[in-house]
């Protein structure tokens, strides 16, 4: 009479009988091929490594897809990119490595600017790329304060200059190296862009209200 222990072994052994290693190298795990990646998006998920919002492996499949479009590794991509209301972003600290990685990259400096505790206390960034071209960008208290961040419950509460810092690396990184990024805007900004609301309305409701207005239109 077999064990639970036994059954549970042979019910694994069973599902894995036809499946094809997973090649494992220095740099960790080597995914060939999409089946590849969602076995590994399963293991993350059985694992409790996925971070919150990607408990699904169709979630975590998709943020390793987005992590091999620029250039990061299957656990990087999981730790550095978040889908806030429904955006992909990518965090700050990872868009500046993925910049130094990508060799375009000729000089790079932050510097903080302004009084403290006054409006035009903030950060200013230049970035130059190969080819002469340069960005420069401040964010200070007082751009702040006109987008109505300062003072936000959050990261602007508890951590206001590290915020001001962010926002002026993610202006001047997706403004010269966009190609690099591949458009996608840092987490620290796509946070603090409000929700688009959701259309509620029943689908029989919109239908009817499209052939109403056409209606209307047409007479």
């Amino acid at each position: 009479m077999s064990t639970t222990h036994e059954t549970d072994a042979a019910v694994v052994k069973a599902t894995t009988a036809n499946k094809s290693p997973i090649t494992f190298g220095d740099s960790g795990v080597k995914l060939a091929s999409l089946e590849d990646a969602y076995r590994f998006a399963n293991a993350i998920c059985a694992s409790g490594f996925a971070p919150r919002g990607m408990e699904k492996p169709e979630a975590v499949l998709v943020a390793i897809q987005l992590g091999a479009e620029i250039g990061l590794s299957p656990m990087a991509a999981l730790q550095n990119t978040a889908v806030i209301n429904g955006r992909p972003a990518i965090y700050g600290d990872a868009a500046l490595a993925l910049v130094r990685g990508s060799g375009l990259l000729v000089s790079y400096k932050e510097e903080e600017i302004g009084e403290p505790g006054t409006d035009g206390h903030g950060y200013k960034v230049t970035a130059v790329r190969e080819g002469d071209q340069t960005a420069i960008e401040t964010f200070t208290t007082g751009d702040a304060k006109r987008a109505k961040l300062w003072g936000k419950s959050g990261p602007w509460t508890d951590y206001p200059k590290r915020m001001l810092r962010f926002r002026a690396r993610g202006y001047v990184l997706r403004d010269l190296f966009g190609d690099v990024l591949k458009g996608l805007r840092t987490v620290e900004e796509v946070r603090d862009i409000p929700a688009e609301p959701i259309n509620v309305t029943p689908l029989e409701a919109k239908i009817a209200g499209g052939l109403s207005s056409q209606i209307g239109g047409a007479a």
